[in-house]
């Protein structure tokens, strides 16, 4: 750290100085980014607080992007005020500002001879400065475009705007093109007439959107887009852009186009039939929102995220508001459990009214059967997904009855661990093929099977420190402590 130094307070009451000439030879000629990115860089050439400093910042204060911020630095270094030292990171030194002398700035004038006074015919209204002409040079000898190239979009630009267009504008057209590889006079030639076959068309829909104007280069590839890239008719588009009400322009326009696009609708009746059932998938929301217990001021996330999906998939109104009524009384109360839910359903193939009728009563059955078990153990909760899981096991897999589980029920009163007890015992039971209730009766009347219920009972202690248990296990095992009434 040096022995002295200016505070951030003193440094922020100070000044920043410069030199006469660079308001006659150099701002006139800047645009107003180029200009924040001179007159903010010598700021913090002269700041003591060095944490605003950076790339990051700079972009951030200006509200520029990082290719914006170089992109000014370059202009800077072609005009001799700056020297980019180093790209990655980017670092950046301002020179003297030297007295500007318009001949000096003209790279290879005998060269460009003739493209000079095309240029300069082409903009009759104003005089190109040298620094235009460099930016000019730039395109043919960086960027490689064809100096006819060059011309065209110079000639092209005039005719949308005027004979005095400054040259940012023909830049940014020339750097949009440049994005297509459009670099040549032949390319640029198809590139145009391909616009001019659509001009009176994109007419239609600027005056449709209460725009009275040529429409410029982005618009014309903006509708290029929606007829080749989208694939939409251009009664389409203007049935959409009449449909804004004269607002939002071409880039809300684009906005919706491209939502059309990604949604697959593609007619004016798909389009119509969307707006419908647009409007009824907030209904839908509303409802299922209600009907498991959560209330949302805005719906528009539930229906992008959640109903939109669920209605492709198939599931109809009226099934949505039944597995929603079903999702509550299971204590699934949040759209992402729900979502769960549907999904589960929807694997299982069941994405018909009467389908989902007949598993949620299915559902339901085992609900009740689980429920009488737990009532002969004296459990006081509600049934959970663990439950379930094993009572599937032993009904399905195992083949065994409800009476027959009622009974392995009934000697598991009082046990440790009832559940785990019924478990335990039914499983041994399967594996000895005994499955009829007299037959279960007489087995459970051996002595072995107190062994059975001792061994168990020390073991689960054990069993519950050493299993690997799943997401799916905890979740089932905390399920059922909130489960428990207190």
């Amino acid at each position: 750290m040096a022995l002295c130094s200016f505070s951030n307070a003193f440094s922020l009451s100070s000044f920043t100085i410069l030199d006469n000439s660079f308001f006659m030879d150099f701002l006139p000629e800047a645009s107003g980014s180029q200009l924040k990115v001179y007159l903010y860089g010598r700021f913090l050439c002269t700041s003591q607080d060095e944490t605003n400093n950076s790339l990051e910042s700079m972009c951030r204060v200006l509200g520029l992007s990082e290719d914006e911020l170089i992109s000014c630095f370059s202009y800077w270094q072609t005009m001799g005020l700056v020297q980019i030292t180093s790209t990655s990171p980017l670092e950046v030194q301002f020179l003297p500002i030297k007295q500007f002398s318009g001949s000096s700035k003209i790279r290879n004038k005998e060269k460009y001879d003739d493209f000079n006074k095309r240029a300069q015919e082409i903009l009759s209204g104003r005089l190109i400065t040298p620094h235009e002409y460099n930016e000019y040079y730039t395109l043919i000898e960086t960027y490689k475009f064809e100096p006819e190239a060059v011309l065209m979009i110079i000639k092209y630009c005039t005719s949308l705007k005027s004979n005095s267009i400054n040259y940012p504008y023909i830049l940014a057209v020339a750097k949009s093109l440049m994005e297509e590889n459009i670099k040549t006079a032949a390319a640029l030639e198809e590139k145009l007439i391909e616009q001019e076959k659509s001009s009176e068309e994109l007419k239609s829909v600027l005056s449709s959107l209460g725009l009275k104007r040529p429409a410029d280069m982005e618009e014309r590839n903006l509708y290029l887009k929606w007829i080749n890239g989208y694939g939409f008719t251009h009664g389409v588009i203007l049935y959409v852009a009449k449909k804004q009400n004269q607002k939002g322009g071409m880039h809300k326009l684009d906005e919706n186009l491209t939502k059309y696009f990604e949604l697959k609708l593609f007619t004016i009746n798909e389009i119509e039939n969307y707006a419908v059932l647009r409007e009824n998938l907030f209904n839908i929301a509303k409802t299922v929102t209600r009907n498991i217990g959560q209330y949302y001021q805005v719906l528009d996330s539930v229906v992008d995220n959640y109903v939109s999906g669920w209605v492709q998939k198939g599931f109809s109104e009226n099934m949505l508001n039944l597995i929603s009524k079903y999702c509550f009384t299971m204590n699934y109360r949040t759209l992402e459990l729900m979502d769960d839910t549907i999904n589960k359903f929807y694997k299982l193939g069941l994405v018909s009214e009467d389908a989902v009728n007949q598993h949620i009563k299915e559902l339901n059955s085992q609900t009740q059967q689980i429920k009488e078990i737990l009532d002969i153990l004296g459990l006081v909760r509600n049934v959970n997904s663990y439950d379930r899981e094993l009572f599937k096991t032993w009904t399905s897999s195992w083949e065994f009855s409800l009476d027959a589980i009622k009974i392995v029920a009934e000697n598991a009163k009082n046990k440790e661990h009832p559940i785990s007890y019924i478990s335990k015992i039914l499983g041994d039971l399967y594996n000895r093929n005994i499955k009829q209730e007299d037959e279960i009766k007489k087995a459970l009347s051996e002595k072995e099977y107190k062994s059975v219920a001792s061994t168990q009972a020390k073991n689960d202690a054990t069993n519950f420190a050493q299993r690997d248990y799943t997401k799916e296990d905890l979740s089932a095992l905390f399920d059922s402590l909130d489960d428990i009434e207190i």
